[in-house]
């Protein structure tokens, strides 16, 4: 039962309807054994993990606050932390450390005999990781205060909207939530049954019409040059409008039992820089980096060269945090590359906009920089959709070739397409960009649209509804429900 099934929506009907039916008392019951059998229904083995870990955060929380010392506290958030990490570790990165220590061993003729273990990645084991670390930080500086009530705190840890793919929530912006009584509200309502078609509607429309192209590239033994820079840049739209779908369809649900969820994208691909990319994209798991890693690391840090080594370990910990494989590393460290080189170059990239008089029209500097972002954006990613590091640095160097780009080439890779996906993906594609567009115009579509009449406000609505029933095809799930 996976978000984009009727099933799915068949069950969250049954939650919404029962949720507004019972008294506030017994909705946490109601949110809780929800989200448990959301959960079962999705990765049953793993329900004692994450009651586990449930468990071991709520008490690890009450210790650490009832320590007299900052020293105490520390060590029992050390405590707390390496257990959940242990999990994490063990069951998403043993086998990559596994095989990167039988490879060396192998390239040395050490004797090596730890075998491959056959262990399966739990589900949503990274977000909640990451939003139970953020909890028990919090908790040690005095930033949130221990949640008592167990029932809660479990609705807080597996809250089934976004559990599966965040957005990662911190505490005190979630728990009170859940502690208020909410009434039926009209405009939630409304919202949240938008953000949901929307989240379809990029889903099945965008994301999964494109998967099944992108992989007949990655997967070809010899892709063209031509058709590894097309099938990257349309990994990146399919990337964006599946994740950013997950996003949509976990903020709508909520927001219809009254809970607000944290915004997780904005327009990224229209960023004008990559920092500008990193403060649009995936921006709660940005901020949960910028602030566990990036600032502990630059504490009492005040030379260039230590600020710059404590961005490319943040960002080699949000390649790690993606997936257990090298690719992902190497697409971390690209990205804090790209960061440092950016903070470093800024001011001559200033002077050489000046030069060449580029900073007197700015609107042409703006799409310039954007241009350059997201293709800076896109050859990264040429390492997040390879396989493994061989076919990551044959793809990039593709992607890199003067003649990958020609447009005779480019024009050609879109045999890709069967011709009707291809008519059918651009109609989709141009609807999504005018939406973007009046977003960026008028801060929110859905405001914007509010202000049309009923006619054309409704006539919106039936066309999302039927392109997805018609045009829709449904995937294997969402890109990052697997990491």
């Amino acid at each position: 039962m996976t978000f984009i099934s009727i099933e799915f929506l068949l069950f969250f009907a049954i939650i919404v309807f029962t949720y507004y039916l019972i008294p506030h008392r017994l909705r946490w019951i109601l949110l809780l054994a929800a989200s448990y059998i959301f959960y079962a229904i999705l990765s049953i083995q793993f329900i004692p993990l994450l009651l586990a870990s449930t468990a071991l955060t709520y008490f690890t929380g009450i210790i650490i606050e009832k320590q007299e010392t900052k020293k105490q506290k520390k060590k029992v958030m050390l405590v707390g932390i390496s257990v959940l990490l242990f999990f994490l570790g063990w069951f998403k990165y043993f086998n990559f450390v596994n095989d990167s220590l039988r490879a060396i061993a192998k390239y040395m003729n050490w004797n090596y005999t730890v075998p491959y273990q056959e262990i399966v990645l739990p589900l949503a084991i990274s977000f909640y990781t990451f939003q139970a670390v953020g909890y028990l930080v919090d908790i040690y500086y005095g930033k949130q205060k221990a949640e008592r009530h167990y029932g809660y705190f479990s609705i807080f840890f597996a809250f089934f909207p976004q559990l599966v793919a965040g957005p990662i929530e911190r505490a005190r912006k979630l728990l009170p939530q859940f502690k208020v009584e909410h009434s039926l509200n009209y405009e939630n309502l409304n919202y949240g049954m938008k953000r949901i078609a929307w989240g379809f509607f990029k889903k099945t429309l965008i994301a999964d019409r494109l998967a099944p192209i992108v992989s007949s590239v990655f997967d070809s033994p010899n892709p063209t040059g031509s058709q590894i820079v097309l099938a990257t840049i349309l990994f990146s739209v399919q990337l964006f409008a599946d994740f950013s779908a997950c996003s949509d369809i976990a903020i709508g649900c909520a927001r219809m039992l009254g809970i607000n969820l944290t915004e997780n994208f904005k327009q990224p691909h229209f960023a004008v820089s990559i920092s500008d990319f990193w403060s649009r994209w995936h921006i709660t798991l940005s901020t949960w980096l910028r602030d566990y890693i990036f600032f502990p690391l630059c504490k009492g840090k005040k030379k260039r060269s230590e600020i710059y080594l404590a961005i490319v370990i943040t960002f080699l910990v949000s390649g790690i945090w993606h997936g257990a494989a090298w690719t992902f590393v190497l697409w971390g460290l690209i990205h804090g590359f790209y960061r440092v080189f950016g903070d470093y170059t800024k001011h001559f990239r200033e002077k050489v906009a000046s030069f060449i008089q580029l900073d007197r029209s700015p609107v042409l500097h703006k799409w310039v920089k954007i241009a350059i972002t997201f293709l800076l954006v896109c050859f990264s990613r040429v390492f997040f959709r390879s396989d493994s590091v061989t076919h990551a640095f044959e793809n990039a160097q593709l992607f890199l070739t003067i003649n990958s780009w020609r447009p005779s080439g480019i024009v050609k890779a879109f045999e890709i397409f069967p011709l009707l996906d291809l008519v059918i993906f651009v109609f989709f594609f141009i609807i999504v960009q005018l939406f973007q567009y009046i977003e960026r115009k008028n801060a929110s579509t859905w405001k914007w649209l509010a202000q049309r009449s009923i006619f054309a406000r409704f006539a919106f609505y039936i066309f999302i509804i039927v392109s997805v029933l018609i045009f829709g095809v449904s995937g294997n799930g969402f890109v990052y429900g697997g990491f």
